[in-house]
């Protein structure tokens, strides 16, 4: 059994937002490549409270939001998205399931398309990896105006961080993270969720190593309709 819990971390070597799990069995939290007893956890978090420059605690969600909307975005993967609304607070909670062992990403494009001046893609990428007991995610974007110039899996990283990870696992064959975002960040770098049908490109990867290329048979796109007016 693993407990998962409710609070994130930056690492902010990689600008990469992290997720660690603890094992019931062991009692240790596994943050980057170390193995950290609770007394010794305890010592660093007093560390850290004092020097919040270092780690800062991303945002932390107390409520279990229903998914009220899926839509399969690869049938022959699969992968599949699945997502709510949260009217209160104007934003979206994404749930992605993808069958793979490794990262994963959706981008939604700002109505622009590919090769035309302006065109962008908001791109989220993550995953679960398993042999650290850790969940990531990153804040990227990608110019799509130049198709020639987008690098496999990449994009540039924002450079505010606009997406928050509630929760990372791997279930076999699944890997199943879910985030929250604002419906309009204000983040030039991001996609204001529009209503009517936007442009989602979707793909994935065999490795936690977010740096190497997305698998062969992706990416592909489609078209999700996340509200109507």
């Amino acid at each position: 059994m693993v407990i998962v819990f409710s609070t994130s971390w930056f690492d902010f070597r990689q600008n990469t937002q992290i997720y660690p799990s603890v094992s019931s069995s062991q009692h240790s939290i596994v943050y980057g490549k170390m193995k950290l007893s609770t007394l010794s956890l305890a010592i660093i978090a007093i560390f850290m409270a004092s020097y919040c420059c270092f780690a800062v605690p991303a945002r932390s969600f107390k409520d279990d939001v229903v998914m009220e909307n899926e839509q399969v975005l690869d049938p022959s993967g699969p992968m599949i998205l699945r997502w709510t609304i949260i009217n209160e607070t104007a934003e979206i909670e994404i749930e992605v399931q993808t069958n793979c062992t490794g990262w994963m990403g959706v981008s939604f494009g700002n109505g622009l398309g590919f090769g035309r001046p302006g065109a962008l893609g908001d791109l989220m990428i993550g995953g679960y990896d398993d042999e650290l007991g850790i969940g990531y995610i990153e804040d990227r974007w990608i110019d799509l105006s130049v198709l020639s110039e987008i690098n496999p899996g990449g994009g540039e990283y924002d450079d505010h961080v606009d997406v928050f990870l509630k929760s990372a696992t791997y279930q076999e064959p699944w890997s199943i993270i879910r985030y929250r975002r604002s419906i309009d960040t204000g983040d030039s770098q991001d996609v204001v969720i529009r209503p009517g049908p936007m442009l989602v490109i979707w793909t994935y990867a065999d490795s936690d190593n977010t740096s190497i290329p997305h698998h062969p048979d992706t990416p592909g796109s489609s078209r999700v309709t996340f509200f109507n007016l």
